[in-house]
């Protein structure tokens, strides 16, 4: 699970160049790291780096939320 969550926050910071240090429950979204935008290059990482689909209907602020709720995500979604 660490490797899930350190790829994801490797993935954000060298894309989004946050200006703040990340841990997993930074509220990434109310922090203004990610948008919209964001999160359709988060799903194509997603994709590529774990070979997880994200279906449409999971595609929501809540699941985006911060580095844990991506990491639920991607657990739930590979299985």
């Amino acid at each position: 699970m660490q490797d899930i969550e350190q790829a994801i926050k490797d993935f954000i910071v060298r894309e989004f160049k946050p200006e703040v240090a990340l841990d997993n429950d930074s509220q990434l979204i109310q922090m203004g790291i990610i948008d919209s935008f964001a999160i359709f290059m988060l799903i194509g990482f997603i994709n590529e780096q774990f070979g997880v689909k994200i279906d449409p209907d999971d595609v929501s602020l809540e699941n985006f939320e911060t580095i844990n709720t991506i990491r639920d995500l991607v657990m739930t979604r590979s299985h």
